[in-house]
């Protein structure tokens, strides 16, 4: 109680703040990257530990990150995004083994490169998309490698792979 917060490691930290935001006994966390720039031990020990409040209280935790093997281990639906927008939602094994939109393809292929034998992530080519001035049709069609011309001036549409696995594009025939 006499130290100052300078004066704790980044686990103490993040711990302290897990116990404020249980403090109200919410129904909801929104847990806004976590686990940046911590050590993987102590990363490990704080998923551990987000994981069991969860379990024990019976909370909903909106888990936001960056790091895909962190939401691969920790969320059970998973919501992707590119460009300030949803394009793929669904159960965390429906995403992982089948994903549906260009983007979450590569994003779970440089994920699966980085854990095989050979450390080889994929690049996405081009930039990301102006967002103060965003381009008509799919956000994602100057980077994706199966764009059509419809992609530039379509908007996309929710397309529903399974009853609870959907994406976001044009390329897809049914929307749901």
């Amino acid at each position: 109680m006499t130290d100052y917060p300078h004066q704790y490691s980044g686990g103490m930290k993040q711990r302290a703040v897990i116990a404020m935001a249980l403090a109200c006994r919410p129904a909801l966390i929104i847990a806004d990257e976590p686990t940046t720039a911590l050590d993987v031990i102590v990363q490990a020990q704080i998923l551990e530990e987000i994981k069991k409040i969860q379990k024990e209280l019976n909370l909903g935790i909106l888990f936001i990150s960056h790091d895909i093997s962190v939401v691969a281990d920790v969320c059970d639906h998973i919501g992707v995004m590119y460009a300030g927008q949803l394009i793929e939602y669904g159960r965390r094994e429906a995403v992982f083994e089948s994903p549906g939109h260009p983007y979450t393809r590569e994003l779970v292929g440089s994920h699966l490169a980085l854990l095989g034998d050979q450390c080889s992530p994929q690049t996405v080519p081009d930039a990301s998309p102006n967002l103060v001035n965003p381009p008509a049709g799919c956000r994602y069609c100057n980077r994706c490698p199966t764009a059509r011309d419809t992609c530039r001036d379509e908007e996309p549409k929710w397309v529903r792979l399974t009853s609870d696995h959907r994406i976001y594009c044009c390329q897809s025939g049914n929307s749901g």
